[in-house]
């Protein structure tokens, strides 16, 4: 293991933001929105936008070199087939990414291997 990052999100404070729409074009990638838009809950939606900010806070952590000069937009953290969540783009070997939600917060591990 070269590096870890971790990070937190508390679903209100995502919840308090006045323009949500406004947080999910700063925070969602492109391929991030099309999961997004079919997500039919609010819940599961705050949920998916939390883990994925939280997710890209923790990147940044681990791996400083790779997010150089990049924004939230430029990172797609998709899913796999059984759910587990990865870095899509930009294409970045050795980075390993796991999330967890409770009630009220997401936490997210980003390991650099």
């Amino acid at each position: 293991m070269k590096n870890i990052g971790v990070d937190i999100v508390e679903f209100a404070r995502i919840k308090r933001i006045g323009d949500v729409e406004k947080f999910v074009d700063k925070i969602l990638s492109e391929k991030e929105k099309a999961v997004y838009v079919t997500l039919k809950h609010d819940q599961r939606q705050l949920e998916y936008l939390a883990g994925r900010f939280a997710s890209k806070e923790a990147i940044y952590k681990a791996a400083p070199d790779l997010c150089a000069g990049k924004g939230f937009i430029d990172f797609s953290i998709l899913n796999d087939e059984t759910g587990a969540p990865y870095l899509a783009e930009p294409p970045a070997a050795g980075v390993m990414l796991t999330l967890s939600h409770s009630e009220h917060y997401v936490v997210a591990f980003a390991v650099l291997i």
